[in-house]
């Protein structure tokens, strides 16, 4: 492929064997050459100016599905233009890593914030874990508030018990939820509705805040199963 030759230098170049050793011990069953995400990022910018990346890029190795992740973040200017792209590289994100450093690069989902829920919506339910946790990781970071926690927590509740990393993105919802929107995150955790892994991990993450003060984090110890 066009770019295959120079992107495969520029990360062998950039390898940091030590970095690969810590994180293939996070993200098992995963091949990863050990180039941090920040270098990451700085080649997808530089592979930015070429409108067809995408179309001439060889996607087989986590740097390669992460660049191009980090390309979509910083090239995609409107909303169909993500839609289609998000149809063409979600199949091959297959490990949380890559999810949730990509959901962190779609700034541009603030700007469509409405337009886009819906498309957000019909990837919960996907045959795709990763897929599902993608859907998840956008909701927790552009829409938690109360227009939209209400139904979130109504979706989010069935989906429970599919998948180790599925439950473990639906406790970091709720977590961020807790900070947000405080008094409903509360009532679910009450709640039995909440199962006992999703419940008692999304209270670790809500201890584990600084943006939690002492006192809430002694309280909602009390609500462990």
């Amino acid at each position: 492929m066009k770019y295959d030759k120079e992107l495969n230098k520029i990360i062998l170049e950039n390898i940091d064997e030590k970095y690969a050793s810590f994180h293939s011990s996070l993200v098992p069953n995963t091949k990863i050459k050990g180039v941090t995400v920040p270098k990451l990022r700085k080649i997808a910018k530089n592979f930015a100016k070429y409108d067809d990346f995408l179309d001439n890029i060889t996607l087989n190795n986590f740097e390669s599905i992460s660049v191009a992740c980090y390309y979509i973040g910083y090239t995609t200017k409107d909303i169909e233009n993500l839609k289609n792209r998000l149809n063409f590289i979600l199949p091959y994100i297959d490990n949380w890593a890559i999810c949730d450093t990509f959901v962190s690069s779609l700034k541009i989902i603030k700007k469509f914030k409405n337009e886009f829920l819906s498309v957000i919506l019909k990837y919960l339910d996907s045959d795709s874990d990763f897929t599902v946790r993608f859907a998840i990781v956008c909701l927790l970071s552009y829409y938690i508030d109360e227009n939209y926690i209400d139904d979130l927590f109504n979706r989010l509740i069935v989906l429970q018990n599919k998948n180790y990393y599925i439950d473990m993105a639906i406790a970091w919802f709720v977590s961020v939820s807790f900070i947000k929107c405080k008094e409903k995150t509360i009532k679910l955790l009450k709640s039995k509705k909440i199962n006992k892994e999703v419940k008692n991990k999304s209270i670790s993450k809500i201890c584990d805040s600084f943006r939690v003060s002492k006192e809430d984090k002694e309280f909602v110890k009390t609500l462990r199963y």
